[in-house]
C-alpha cells in the first residue's frame, strides 16, 4: 500500500510538471468579450458587430492581385517590405520627411500595434491607454509587460478628449501614451487642439506617442484627421489599408516613424515573427495610391456617412434611443443606460439574432452603451433595429 500511494503522488508530480504553467505576459491575456459574444452568435444574425468593412474590395486590387499570382514570382521580400511601398507609406506623411527605412510594413495593423509596444515597453512601465478603447491595446501592453493606465474619454462629453485628465494619468513610470483616431468603438476624432495639448503635456518627458491612424480615411468631417506625428516627433504611426480600400484580410499595415531606432526593433520583431507580409498583397497594395484608390476611399466615405445617419435616426424613431455622431470609422455608441445593463441588453439582442457589442468591452467608460455598427445595408440595418424593438418588447 505505501508503495502504491508513493508511485500515485509521484504520477501526479509527473503529471502537474507537464501541464503548460503560462508565462507571466500571458497571464490575464483573454480572448475579448467581443469574440466570445460572436462565437455564440445565432445563424442569420445582423451583424451590428462588425469591425470590418462590409464593402467589397476594388475590383483594380483584386484584378492586379490576380495578375501578379498568375505572372509573376512571388517569393519574399525583405523583413521589412517592398522597397516600393515602403516609399509610398514614406511619402503618405509629408511632414516627417521619412526615407523607406523609417517605414516597416507589418501584418496587417494589429502586428504593426503589438510590435511597436514589444520594441519599447519593458517590464513595469506604464501606458496610457484611452478608455473606451479597443481592447486589443490592453492585452498587447501585458505581452510586452506594461502596465495599462487609462485616461478616461469622458462619456458625458461624448467620449471627447480632455487634456485634464490626460495629464493626471503622467507618471514618472509612463513611457508610451496611445492615442485613436478615429476612434475605435466612438469614431471621435482627436482635433488639432487636442493633439497641440498631448504633445505640450509630453513635451521633454522621453515619452513615445503610439497613434493608431487605421481609420484615418474614412472621415465625415470637412478635412482629414491631423496625425499626432504633426505636432509630437516622437510619435510611432500605426496604420494600414485594411478599413479604407476594404482589405482586412490581406493582412497589409505598417509602422512609420522619425524614430528609427524604434522602426529597428520593431523591423526585428516582425522578422523574427512573420519573414514579411504577403508579396502578393504588397504588389496589389502599390496600388492603394492612385486617382482609383481615391476615388474608392472617397466613394467609401460617402456610403459609411449616409449609412451611419440612415442608422442613429432609426435607432431614435423605432427604439427612442440615442446614438453618438461619429465623426469617422464606422460605429455609433447607442446609450443604453435607460435599459439597463449593457451586458443583459447586449444578450437579449442576440437572443434575438442581432449582435451588438457591450461597451463594457471597451472599457468602463463605455458602461452602459453598446458598439454598433453600420457596416450593414440599409435594408438588413432596418431589419435588425425591427429585431431590437422586438427583444425589448418580449
Amino acid at each position: 500500500m505505501l508503495y502504491t500511494n508513493e508511485f500515485r503522488k509521484m504520477n501526479a508530480l509527473a503529471k502537474e510538471k507537464m501541464q503548460l504553467r503560462l508565462p507571466k505576459r500571458l497571464q490575464g491575456v483573454a480572448p475579448t468579450l467581443i469574440r466570445q459574444i460572436f462565437e455564440r452568435a445565432l445563424p442569420d444574425s445582423i451583424n451590428f458587430g462588425l469591425g470590418e468593412p462590409d464593402l467589397p474590395t476594388p475590383q483594380f486590387l483584386r484584378d492586379e492581385a490576380a495578375r501578379v499570382t498568375l505572372e509573376e514570382q512571388n517569393g519574399y521580400t525583405s523583413h521589412s517590405g517592398l522597397l516600393g511601398l515602403r516609399k509610398k507609406i514614406a511619402a503618405s506623411y509629408p511632414h516627417l520627411n521619412l526615407s523607406a527605412n523609417q517605414v516597416c510594413v507589418m501584418v496587417g495593423s494589429q502586428e504593426a500595434m503589438t510590435a511597436a509596444f514589444l520594441a519599447i515597453v519593458d517590464d513595469g512601465d506604464e501606458v496610457l491607454i484611452p478608455n473606451p478603447s479597443f481592447p486589443a491595446y490592453e492585452n498587447c501592453v501585458k505581452l510586452a509587460g506594461g502596465e495599462p493606465v487609462y485616461y478616461r474619454l469622458p462619456a458625458e462629453k461624448d467620449f471627447g478628449f480632455d487634456i485634464e485628465e490626460f495629464k493626471s494619468k503622467i507618471t514618472p513610470n509612463t513611457k508610451v501614451a496611445v492615442v485613436i483616431s478615429p476612434s475605435n468603438p466612438t469614431g471621435k476624432i482627436f482635433t488639432k487642439e487636442d493633439l497641440e495639448q498631448i504633445s505640450e503635456a509630453l513635451k521633454d518627458t522621453g515619452i513615445y506617442l503610439i497613434s493608431d491612424e487605421i481609420y484615418s480615411d474614412l472621415y465625415f468631417t470637412d478635412e482629414k484627421p491631423h496625425s499626432a506625428s504633426e505636432f509630437y516627433d516622437r510619435t510611432i504611426i500605426v496604420s494600414g489599408l485594411s478599413k479604407s480600400l476594404s482589405m482586412t484580410g490581406w493582412r497589409v499595415g505598417w509602422v512609420a516613424s522619425s524614430q528609427t531606432d524604434v522602426i529597428k526593433a520593431a523591423l526585428t520583431i516582425h522578422g523574427f515573427l512573420t519573414v514579411c507580409t504577403s508579396t502578393i498583397s504588397q504588389k496589389a497594395s502599390l496600388l492603394g495610391w492612385t486617382e482609383e484608390a481615391e476615388r474608392a476611399k472617397a466613394e467609401a466615405r460617402e456610403i459609411y456617412k449616409r449609412r451611419g445617419e440612415f442608422l442613429i435616426d432609426l435607432l431614435q424613431k423605432e427604439l427612442g434611443l440615442r446614438g453618438t455622431s461619429p465623426e469617422g470609422a464606422f460605429y455609433t455608441m447607442l446609450d443604453v443606460r435607460s435599459l439597463g445593463d449593457d451586458l443583459e441588453i447586449a444578450e437579449k439582442f442576440l437572443q434575438n439574432r442581432v449582435i451588438t457589442v457591450p461597451g463594457v468591452a471597451f472599457g468602463s467608460e463605455a458602461k452602459g452603451f453598446l458598439r454598433v455598427s453600420f457596416c450593414n445595408s440599409e435594408e438588413k440595418m432596418a431589419e435588425g433595429v425591427r429585431r431590437m424593438k422586438e427583444a425589448l418588447e418580449k
